[in-house]
């Protein structure tokens, strides 16, 4: 019999790839994986294959395993602390933009998941932001329903308690911050306070004092910066408000203008694309305690993860 290949990736692609870019936290990764799956299927006898979506999503999720393991050690000796590549879409709340923003997770979440074995992160995927239930992801990752839900209560455990991964958290454990994990996905009041912050700090750059979209911050806030080696950027994350403060005025003038900011969505929340002169600089997004203070903030400036940005 022959698989109908072309119809299969437009229905099951996007599926595929956000469990990819979730499992790996890379853009790029995850639509490599996900061609070379139907690639493959291309020359597959599929006669045997009864549920073709379980069959792919196995597939996506155990590859999705193998190359998170084998990047583990890249991102041990990584230049500063590492951080996902951003996914992006225009801000506003258009039907389209809403239903996107309803489905995706946010990008602190991809920061915190990388605490966790592969394994335990796609129980957690599989069961925290895709729903499924432990049998189905029992037979997708060929363990015991018991298994599984002992693998998603040890990830839970682990991602509502575990620090940032920093260089000086290796020696002093960064406070745990109540984080609500309960809700994965971006809620709207995440998103309200992520464009107040947002725009605050649209104005400081406006005015060149940061003083005030700092006053904002928690005072142990920390701000997380990813260069990957590529730019100059800070290899230990930058705690403490009155920190990261000096750090803003200090970048400021060479790189932060109020001609060159756009609000733009950042993973479901509102953050923003900074460009230096006519090309893009950072992306910046916030993460916010369960009480809504501003606790932490992630910069990427490692042009390899800002290939996918919006222009």
């Amino acid at each position: 019999m022959t698989t109908d290949t072309s119809s299969l990736y437009v229905e099951y692609k996007p599926l595929l790839s956000s469990i990819a870019y979730r499992m790996l936290g890379s853009l790029t990764d995850a639509e490599d994986i996900v061609q070379d799956i139907f690639i493959e299927l291309e020359t597959m006898q599929t006669d045997h294959i009864l549920n073709m979506k379980a069959y792919l999503l196995k597939m996506v999720t155990n590859r999705s395993i193998n190359v998170l393991k084998s990047a583990r050690k890249t991102r041990e000796v990584y230049t500063g602390p590492w951080l996902p590549e951003p996914e992006t879409a225009d801000a506003g709340q258009t039907p389209e933009t809403a239903a996107i923003q309803a489905e995706s997770v946010s990008y602190a979440l991809l920061v915190l998941l990388e605490q966790l074995s592969p394994v335990e992160r796609a129980v957690f995927i599989l069961r925290e932001t895709l729903d499924y239930d432990y049998r189905d992801i029992a037979e997708l990752l060929d363990k015991s329903d018991a298994n599984c839900r002992k693998l998603y209560s040890r990830a839970k455990q682990k991602v509502s308690t575990a620090p940032v991964p920093g260089r000086e958290e290796r020696a002093a454990a960064e406070p745990p911050i109540a984080v609500p994990v309960e809700s994965t996905r971006v809620t709207s009041d995440q998103a309200k306070h992520a464009e107040i912050l947002s725009r605050a700090f649209m104005a400081a750059a406006n005015s060149g004092d940061f003083r005030e979209f700092v006053g904002m911050l928690a005072d142990d806030a920390r701000l997380y910066t990813d260069g990957g080696g590529k730019v100059r950027s800070a290899i230990f994350p930058i705690i403490g408000s009155h920190r990261i403060l000096a750090f803003l005025q200090g970048i400021a003038p060479g790189n932060i203008k109020p001609e060159n900011q756009l609000l733009i969505d950042v993973n479901g929340q509102p953050g923003l694309r900074l460009n230096r002169g006519d090309e893009l600089f950072a992306v910046l997004s916030f993460q916010f305690d369960s009480d809504s203070r501003p606790v932490r903030m992630f910069m990427v400036t490692n042009p390899d993860k800002l290939q996918h940005v919006i222009p």
